[in-house]
């Protein structure tokens, strides 16, 4: 095999220092999926605390629907961002695809969870959706440490809150207080996360 070139390798080091330099854009995602989040989990919580007169399924219409129009929104936010400067660069590359995996994670999760309950026909079943929460946190902690690592950012105190938000809602299955919590936890993490991203893209620009 032949060695590569000192232009070859000249090339490689500038490729690797833009993708270095080039801030993360997925702010305005985790700021859209923050609040996202946060609405479902919080429909949840009234639910469960009967404060909105609503059975179980409710839960998974209020999911779903507010999952879908997330989906949407990060679609378009995606084709608006394309052609920045960075776009494709690799940090952004390993963003956009461990947040892809972290949703499909939590979408088949959630999927599979309602249709166990939908079959079982028992309203206990659908208490089993308390697992998303720290299943939650911890696709979270997993694509922000990833994140931090891809592209440079001071991501990883989120990290940490994320992942005591993971124990605490653990801990706290089964207590209709669980929604209401999480909703906090997602707020707090996903949305100064963002708006840390949106920063510093905005300084780098």
């Amino acid at each position: 095999m032949n060695a590569p070139s000192p232009d070859d390798l000249s090339r490689l080091r500038a490729i690797a220092e833009e993708g270095r330099r080039a801030p993360l854009l997925g702010g305005w995602h985790l700021i859209l999926w923050g609040c996202a989040m946060s609405l479902a989990l919080l429909i949840d919580w009234a639910v469960l605390r009967r404060i909105l007169p609503l059975p179980g399924e409710a839960l998974a219409i209020s999911w779903f629907g507010i999952v879908a129009a997330a989906w949407a929104g990060s679609i378009l936010l995606g084709r608006s961002k394309a052609s920045e400067p960075g776009a494709f660069s690799v940090g952004n590359r390993v963003e956009r695809a461990v947040w892809m995996t972290a949703g499909a994670f939590l979408f088949v999760l959630s999927a599979a969870l309602v249709g166990r309950a939908s079959l079982g026909g028992e309203r206990a079943d659908w208490s089993l959706l308390a697992i998303m929460s720290p299943a939650m946190f911890g696709a979270y902690a997993i694509a922000l440490q990833a994140s931090a690592v891809a592209g440079g950012t001071g991501a990883r105190p989120f990290v940490v809150v994320a992942l005591a938000f993971a124990a605490a809602t653990g801990f706290m299955i089964g207590d209709p207080n669980q929604s209401l919590l999480a909703a906090a936890g997602v707020a707090l993490v996903s949305i100064p996360a963002g708006l840390r991203h949106l920063s510093a893209a905005r300084r780098a620009g």
